[in-house]
């Protein structure tokens, strides 16, 4: 063994890249760290246990060279012998002895580290951010916070609304952790499930209009037009649909809110179109409202719930998307 300064630095080298609990960013030296082949500790550990070479490499898979080869190096970048031969055996020398505790703490947390967590939604405390218009929240929202509050209690849903050309980058800069509806121009290296399809129908009320049961585009257009946005932007599928059979229709408002529909269609004669889904949710509200079906099984829209790939492991994320699967399933239908 060197001197007290030599073994002193040597100590330093091996505690440096122990993570024992207390370890910060600012504490770790990177080109110290460089010169070290941290698998060479697992080595070391195993030396350390068994005082064998030959029993270290039966036990690691590696051959008697390829270890005793660690050995020699280790015992040069620590300025100490390590171990030594003491008859048949070899025997750890003071130093190695005082690593021995620190390299087991190592290794349990490195161990702990990179072991499968077992996933339990009951313990979960904290919240998930969830980017989704209001009109598929009046449709989604209460069975499912009704699911997250049997199964995970401690969850808090946060529903954010925004724009569907703003869900990448709020996705890549973690303002959210997953976002529902109709993203016909996602990015493709975003992951995504399909939930569902919906098709569009037209909502009108009994007692300001009367309307055939099936509307072909120009029974559509001829009605003045309620306006809202069901896919968090201005775009509308419905005027590219007109358009394309060369009518268009007369929008008299524009609201952002689906609770204002059913009070403006009591008090107007106009129509508001809209995914089926949503209309069944504002008709269970109001026995005055009716809903008709639009002569192309075409104009619809596919519904998803998208999240970043670094999430494809996540099991919270993979909690959340069996949940939106499951509560789905009506619309699939």
């Amino acid at each position: 063994m060197g001197d007290a300064a030599s073994v002193e630095s040597a100590y330093d080298l091996i505690k440096s890249i122990v993570f024992i609990g207390c370890i910060t960013v600012n504490d770790i030296d990177a080109l110290r760290l460089r010169r070290l082949d941290l698998n060479s500790l697992v080595v070391l550990h195993t030396l350390l246990s068994t005082r064998s070479v030959s029993q270290s490499a039966e036990r690691l898979c590696l051959g008697q060279p390829a270890v005793s080869h660690i050995l020699k190096r280790l015992r040069e970048q620590c300025g100490d012998p390590l171990l030594c031969r003491d008859g048949r055996r070899m025997a750890p020398t003071p130093y190695a002895e005082a690593l021995l505790p620190l390299l087991e703490a190592w290794l349990a947390q490195a161990q702990q580290l990179i072991a499968p967590h077992a996933f339990d939604p009951t313990q979960l405390d904290g919240a998930y951010r969830l980017a989704m218009p209001d009109l598929l929240e009046a449709a989604l929202l209460p069975r499912l916070i009704a699911s997250l509050q049997e199964q995970a209690p401690g969850l808090c849903l946060q529903v954010l609304a925004m724009p569907a050309s703003e869900v990448p980058t709020a996705l890549d800069e973690r303002r959210i952790d997953g976002a529902i509806g109709h993203f016909p121009q996602l990015p493709g290296r975003l992951s995504r499930r399909r939930l569902f399809r919906s098709r569009f129908v037209c909502v009108h009320h009994a007692g300001r209009l009367a309307l055939p049961s099936l509307l072909d585009a120009a029974q559509l257009a001829r009605p003045p037009h309620l306006y809202t946005s069901y896919i968090g932007n201005d775009a509308s599928l419905v005027d590219d649909y007109l358009r394309a059979h060369g009518q268009a229709r007369r929008v008299i408002a524009s609201t952002a809110s689906l609770l204002a529909i059913p009070l403006l269609l009591e008090r107007l004669p106009a129509v508001a179109v809209l995914p089926d889904l949503i209309a069944q949710v504002l008709r269970g509200g109001d026995a005055g409202l009716r809903w008709r079906r639009i002569d192309d099984a075409d104009l619809a829209i596919e519904v998803e719930h998208v999240w970043h790939p670094r999430r494809d492991a996540d099991p919270l994320l993979k909690f959340i998307d069996s949940l939106l699967w499951q509560q789905s399933a009506e619309w699939r239908d």
